[in-house]
């Protein structure tokens, strides 16, 4: 089997995965209402029983583009570096601005789906703009809000040539949106355990060191709490997809008793990393392209992930156009801009998750090769270590164990799952 027809099989593999109707981040990020303490029921409400005729995608995106395009996304989620001057910049970005005149205000403000989602709901509700363009939101509660409401815009397929060209199975055509109705996938991941070697007794493989004091330490391990009930379900045999109150007890017991036994440093939304690169913690759970990317890019060598034998959570973040948007068609270009091999290599060369653009790995060789060749030997090594990481590029068996996590569809399932849940991380 040639290497094309090995990644064509990687990508079946994941879209099988990602038609298991479940999420990321934890989509408990979106499953629970607590953060954003609002139901389903209270936002079907909202909408007055019924939703107005919407304009149709031709009539939306027809038109030139407006000069400035607003994006929301998460943080250390995309490629940059610094001018002469010191100040930061991403360069896939810059190339967009320099080649179509719009200029792109790039903002890493989301911590959470829910904080997020409680801060725009109110504009959505009212009908009014958000102040955003594009936001990056995971597969899971807070999408399927903002698709059932119909505060998202139906994209124009016919306005995303590079999409439809470049899109990966798995990215073509999730199950949580057939045919990209609404949404084309920004970069997708695994949740799995980090360590680091100079402050832990010997390696962290597996669920239980994280609440062992004597491999970890004491107040020294990072829970991202989004993601841990599902993570801790698979880690305990549970498939996430066909778990109930029962199983959610199981995995709840389990945090309990990490709790108790005094492991825990903070359980975590996003700012977990900055702990991670100040030796703050000593170990815990983490999303596969943050370590990665410190201990082959930034300087970390002591640093190391791990995918747990027991499996994975796999998650998938999403662009999407939320309505009221001053500048849909800008918008629109900028997300076709990153469906470019050589634009979305830059990306994972930055965050070494999963691109949902087809071609990336053949560029990032293409770019060693290069950087070989102008004698930057360093850089070169780097990247090809990028190209051949496990978490940017998974084999079909780490796809095979990767399970995507609980799909919270009823109020009356949300707060059974908060009820179990939030005392945990509300120390």
């Amino acid at each position: 089997m040639n290497e094309r027809e090995e990644r064509a099989r990687t990508d079946r593999l994941l879209q099988e995965a990602m038609r298991a109707r479940l999420s990321r981040r934890a989509v408990l990020r979106g499953a629970g209402m607590g953060v954003a303490g609002v139901s389903l029921a209270s936002l079907l409400a909202a909408c007055g029983g019924g939703e107005p005729e919407p304009e149709t995608p031709a009539d939306i995106f027809a038109g030139e583009p407006g000069p400035t395009v607003n994006f929301a996304n998460w943080p250390l989620y995309i490629d940059q570096t610094k001018d002469k001057d010191g100040n930061v910049y991403h360069p896939s970005l810059r190339l967009f601005e320099k080649k179509y005149g719009i200029t792109v205000n790039y903002e890493a403000i989301i911590q959470s789906n829910e904080e997020f989602f409680a801060k725009i709901r109110p504009q959505l509700q009212a009908g009014d703009p958000t102040g955003w363009d594009i936001i990056v939101i995971t597969n899971g509660r807070q999408f399927n809000l903002l698709k059932q409401n119909g505060w998202v815009y139906k994209l124009d397929p016919t306005k995303r040539p590079n999409f439809e060209e470049n899109a990966t199975p798995f990215a073509r055509d999730p199950d949580y949106d057939p045919g990209n109705e609404v949404s084309m996938p920004w970069q997708g991941g695994f949740t799995g355990l980090w360590y680091n070697s100079e402050k832990t007794n010997g390696p962290v493989t597996k669920l239980d060191d994280l609440a062992n004091p004597d491999k970890v330490g004491k107040n020294s391990v990072g829970m991202l709490k989004s993601d841990m009930p599902d993570f801790v379900m698979i880690q305990l045999g549970i498939d996430p997809a066909t778990s109930g109150p029962e199983e959610w007890k199981e995995a709840a017991k389990w945090l309990m008793m990490q709790r108790e036994s005094g492991t825990v440093r903070q359980y975590y939304d996003q700012g977990y990393i900055d702990d991670v690169t100040a030796g703050n913690l000593s170990a815990g759970m983490a999303w596969s392209g943050d370590i990665v990317y410190y201990k082959l890019w930034a300087g970390y060598p002591q640093l190391e992930f791990v995918l747990p034998e027991a499996g994975s959570l796999l998650w998938q973040d999403n662009m999407m156009i939320p309505v009221g948007a001053e500048n849909p068609v800008g918008a629109l270009m900028v997300m076709d801009w990153y469906y470019q091999p050589k634009i979305a290599a830059m990306v994972t060369e930055w965050v070494l998750y999963l691109s949902p653009c087809k071609g990336v790995r053949e560029q990032i060789l293409k770019d060693a090769e290069q950087a070989l060749e102008d004698g930057y030997k360093g850089y070169a090594n780097k990247l090809y270590q990028t190209a051949e990481a496990e978490i940017a590029f998974p084999s079909d068996e780490t796809l095979a164990k990767a399970k995507f996590g609980t799909n919270i569809m009823t109020d009356e399932q949300a707060e059974e799952w908060d009820a179990i849940f939030l005392p945990i991380s509300q120390q």
